[in-house]
C-alpha cells in the first residue's frame, strides 16, 4: 500500500513577496500570467499579475510601478495575503477598485487616492442565504432599470452535490448578497453556466458572460427574472454563436473573456490569438489580428536560434489574448494582458468601421520582459508556461527487450551496419571513458514553451539547480510533450549506441522532433520531424498532444483534433514510418490528450472531454475505461469522478492522473480490468511554493516521484507518493 502524496519541492522562480519595490521600471522587469486589466479614475493600470499572487499599478504609460498589492494590508493582519487574484473591476463613483481573490473564495475592494491604495472591505464568505464564494473569477457592474448599481460575480467552479453548474452571483456594491443564477433558459436550448470566466455589461443593463465551459457567450438582461436559480429569458440568450466542440486544454481560441467598451463588445481568443469585435446587437463589426509597434526599442538578446523568431513575432502577433480595458482619456487606446506571455501591452485600435473587415492594432508600449532568465549562475529560472516534464532511468537500458522481426533488406542492412558500429562504439567509449548521460543521471528535460526552449534540471540537488545550454539542436516554437525511447537495437544514425532518443511533439506544426545525445552529452537532432498537418488523413497530424513509446519502437500520438491515436514506427533506418490510426470504439467524439503505456504495452489514455481513461491494447483495440464526469470534493471518496484529466503517467505498477478540473493528482495500482484506488491529494488553493499548482499539464513518474508542470504559475512540483523502488520490467519509456 503506497503512501500518501507527500509535497517535496519546486523549482522554477518564484516572486517573494516584498521582493518587488514601486518605481521605474528595471529592463528585466516580468510578470507572472497577468489576467486581469482595469484602468482606475487617475488613469493608471491595475494588473492581476495571477501567478504572482499579487496586484500591481503601474502609471498609463507602463513606465513606472506605483504600487504593489500582495495582501488586505496592515490593518487586518489576520487576512490571508491574496492567492490568484484573477479580476479587477472598478467602483462606478467611489474611489474603488474591486479584485476577485480566487484562491480565497473572496472578493476584496480596495479603495484609493492619488497617493496611497489601502484596504476597504471583503466579502464572498457566505452567509444564511447563500453558499460561499468557491472560485471568483468575473466580475461587472451593471445599473440596472431601478436605477441601482449592482455587483456581478462569476463563481467559475461552483457546483453542488446534484447540479455541475456554476453560477453567476448578485452583490450589493457593499457585498451584501441578492440573488444568483445557474441557468439561463427561453424558447431557444437550456444554457447551463460552466465555469464562466469573463464578465462585463453596458450601459442598457446588460450582461455579457463568457461561458467558457461551452464555448458561448450569453447576452443576459438584468430585466428578464429569475426563478429557482434559472433566468427566464424571453429569446435564445446566445449573443455570439457557440465556438463549437471543445477542443482541447492547450488551444487557445476559447472564449474564456468578454470585454464591452463604449457600444463595442471584444471577445480575445473567439479567433485563435486575435480579438473579434461586435457591436451591442451581436453583428460582428471586425476581427483584430496583430500589432504594429509604433516605436522602435532596443534588439532582444539573442542566446538561442529561437530566439530570432521570438524577437520577429514579439512586435507583429497577440499570443492568446485575455482580458481587454480602455485606456482613460486617450481615443481608441487600450490595455490588452497576455497571459500566455506574461505581458500586458497598451495599444491603439482604430475605430472599426463595422463592414467586418480586419483590423491591426498598433503597439505603443508593453511591460513585462521575457520569462527567461539567462544568468548562468542562478540556481533556478524563470519558466513561461510549462508543458512537460520527463526524466532518464539508466537502468531502462539494461532490460531485455524483444527481439523485432528481421523485416526487409534495408531494415537488415541497417541493423547489421549499426551493430558493426556499435561495436566499435563500445570500444572507444570503454577505453575513453565516455559517458554522454554521465549529467543526465538524476536530470530531467522542462519544456519551456513560453520561452520556447528546453531546460535541464538535476533533480537530485536541493535546492533544484539548472543545467545551461544542454540542447543544441534546433527548438521549434509549438513543442509541447515528450517522451523518452530506449532502442535495444541502435537505428542508422544514431552517434551513441545505447543512449535514449528525446521524442517531442509540436502542436502548432503538427509534427514530431527527435533528439539524440552527442558523445559530449548535449542533445542534437536526430533524423528529420515526422508528421504533417492535416484533417482526416493518414500520416498527417492536428494538434498533437502527449506521445508514448513502447519497447518495440512503436510510437503512439494523441492526435487531439483529429480525435484518435495516430500509431508509428521507428524503422531500423531511423526513419518512421505511419502504421495505422484508430479510435476507442470507432468514436468520432474521442478526445485523446495524454497517453501512457505498461509492462503489457496496452495504451491508457486521457479521453478529456469524455472526462475517462480509456484502454487499448498495442494494436489499438478497445479494451476497458475507468472514470466518468464529476467533481472531485473528496479524492479519497470522489476518485472514479474526472473533470478534463489531461495527462497520464505509469511508474511500475502505478498510474497516476492529472485531473485537471478537479486540480488533483490521483495514483492508482493497474489491475487486469480496472484501476485500483491508493492515494491522492488536492492540489488547488495552495501557495506553488506549499505544492499548489493551478493548471498542471503533462506529469512524468518514476521511481516513487511525481513532477508536475504548471503552466500557470510557471514552476515545476515535485511530490513523493512512495518509497523509492527499482524500475519494474518492460516499463516502457
Amino acid at each position: 500500500m503506497t503512501h500518501a502524496i507527500k509535497y517535496l519541492c519546486s523549482y522554477g522562480d518564484l516572486t517573494e513577496p516584498g521582493s518587488t519595490q514601486p518605481g521605474p521600471l528595471a529592463d528585466d522587469f516580468t510578470l507572472n500570467s497577468p489576467v486581469g486589466v482595469h484602468a482606475d479614475s487617475y488613469g493608471r493600470l491595475w494588473v492581476c499579475d495571477t501567478g504572482n499572487s499579487r496586484v500591481l499599478i503601474f502609471d498609463a504609460d507602463l513606465s513606472a510601478l506605483l504600487h504593489v498589492i500582495e495582501g488586505p494590508g496592515e490593518d487586518t493582519p489576520d487576512a490571508p495575503r491574496l492567492l490568484m487574484p484573477f479580476h479587477v473591476c472598478p467602483h462606478p463613483t467611489h474611489q474603488l477598485m474591486y479584485c476577485t481573490d480566487m484562491g480565497h473564495g473572496r472578493v476584496v475592494a480596495f479603495a484609493y487616492d492619488e497617493a496611497d491604495v489601502w484596504f476597504s472591505y471583503a466579502f464572498g464568505e457566505g452567509d444564511d442565504h447563500y453558499l460561499p464564494l468557491s472560485d471568483p473569477n468575473g466580475i461587472a457592474v451593471v445599473r440596472e432599470r431601478d436605477g441601482v448599481d449592482y455587483l456581478y460575480v462569476c463563481d467559475e467552479f461552483f457546483h453542488t452535490a446534484d447540479d455541475l453548474a456554476s453560477r453567476c452571483v448578485k452583490f450589493t456594491l457593499e457585498g451584501d448578497f441578492v440573488s444568483q443564477f445557474r441557468h439561463v433558459a427561453g424558447p431557444g436550448a437550456r444554457h447551463e453556466l460552466l465555469w464562466p470566466q469573463g464578465l462585463a455589461s453596458d450601459t442598457q443593463g446588460n450582461l455579457y458572460l463568457a461561458n467558457t465551459g461551452h464555448y458561448e457567450v450569453l447576452k443576459i438582461s438584468t430585466d428578464w427574472p429569475i426563478v429557482d436559480e434559472c433566468v427566464q429569458a424571453p429569446h435564445d440568450a446566445v449573443m455570439l454563436h457557440q465556438h463549437g466542440k471543445p477542443t482541447g486544454i492547450g488551444k487557445f481560441n476559447v472564449m474564456r473573456s468578454v470585454c464591452v467598451i463604449g457600444d463595442r463588445v471584444f471577445v480575445p481568443g473567439h479567433v485563435e490569438n486575435a480579438i473579434t469585435v461586435y457591436d451591442l446587437a451581436g453583428n460582428e463589426v471586425s476581427e483584430v489580428n496583430g500589432l504594429l509597434p509604433l516605436w522602435n526599442h532596443t534588439p532582444e538578446p539573442v542566446h538561442s536560434l529561437s530566439d530570432f523568431v521570438y524577437g520577429a513575432l514579439e512586435d507583429v502577433v497577440f499570443v492568446g489574448p485575455y482580458q481587454v480595458c480602455a485606456a482613460e482619456g486617450e481615443a481608441d487606446v487600450y490595455f490588452i494582458s497576455e497571459p500566455f506571455a506574461s505581458s500586458v501591452i497598451k495599444v491603439r485600435i482604430p475605430r472599426m468601421t463595422g463592414n467586418g473587415g480586419d483590423e491591426d492594432a498598433l503597439l505603443i508600449e508593453s511591460v513585462g520582459h521575457r520569462r527567461d532568465d539567462q544568468n548562468r549562475l542562478r540556481d533556478s529560472s524563470q519558466f513561461n508556461c510549462m508543458t512537460s516534464v520527463i526524466g532518464f532511468n539508466r537502468e531502462r537500458r539494461t532490460v531485455p527487450r524483444e527481439p523485432q522481426a528481421a523485416g526487409n533488406w534495408i531494415d537488415q542492412w541497417a541493423t547489421a551496419t549499426t551493430n558493426i558500429y556499435k561495436y566499435w562504439y563500445d570500444q572507444f567509449r570503454t577505453h575513453m571513458g565516455i559517458d554522454p548521460l554521465a549529467r543526465m543521471a538524476n536530470a530531467s528535460l522542462n519544456i519551456d514553451s513560453g520561452n520556447w526552449c528546453m531546460k535541464t534540471f538535476n533533480t537530485e540537488s536541493d535546492p533544484y539547480h539548472q543545467l545551461q545550454d544542454m540542447m543544441r539542436g534546433f527548438f521549434v516554437p509549438g513543442d509541447l510533450a515528450m517522451d523518452v525511447y530506449y532502442p535495444h537495437t541502435p537505428p542508422l544514425g544514431q552517434i551513441c549506441p545505447g543512449t535514449p532518443i528525446v521524442f517531442v511533439t509540436n502542436f502548432n506544426l503538427c509534427t514530431v522532433t527527435m533528439y539524440q545525445f552527442n558523445p559530449a552529452g548535449y542533445l542534437i537532432n536526430y533524423g528529420m520531424p515526422f508528421g504533417r498537418e492535416g484533417i482526416g488523413g493518414d500520416g498527417t497530424l492536428k494538434a498533437p498532444q502527449g506521445i508514448a513509446i513502447n519497447s518495440r519502437g512503436e510510437i503512439y500520438i494523441a492526435d487531439s483534433l483529429n480525435n484518435r491515436i495516430s500509431m508509428w514506427q521507428l524503422q531500423p533506418t531511423g526513419y518512421v514510418a505511419f502504421r495505422k490510426n484508430f479510435r476507442w470504439q470507432s468514436d468520432d467524439d474521442f478526445t485523446p490528450c495524454d497517453i501512457a503505456i505498461d509492462a503489457e504495452d496496452r495504451l491508457f489514455v486521457c479521453d478529456q472531454f469524455n472526462n475517462c481513461l480509456r484502454v487499448f491494447d498495442r494494436d489499438g483495440n478497445s479494451l476497458w475505461s475507468y472514470g466518468y464526469l464529476g467533481y472531485c470534493d473528496d479524492v479519497n471518496v470522489d476518485y472514479e469522478k474526472f473533470m478534463l484529466p489531461a495527462s497520464v503517467c505509469i511508474d511500475g505498477e502505478r498510474l497516476i492522473v492529472n485531473d485537471l478540473v478537479n486540480r488533483a493528482l490521483k495514483v492508482f495500482r493497474i489491475g487486469e480490468h480496472t484501476l485500483h484506488y491508493e492515494t491522492g491529494i488536492s492540489v488547488f488553493k495552495k501557495y506553488p511554493d506549499a505544492g499548489g499548482v493551478w493548471m498542471p499539464y503533462f506529469i512524468y513518474a518514476d521511481r516513487g516521484r511525481l513532477y508536475v508542470p504548471d503552466t500557470t504559475f510557471n514552476v515545476v512540483n515535485v511530490f513523493r507518493y512512495g518509497a523509492a523502488e527499482p524500475d519494474s520490467a518492460g516499463i516502457a519509456a
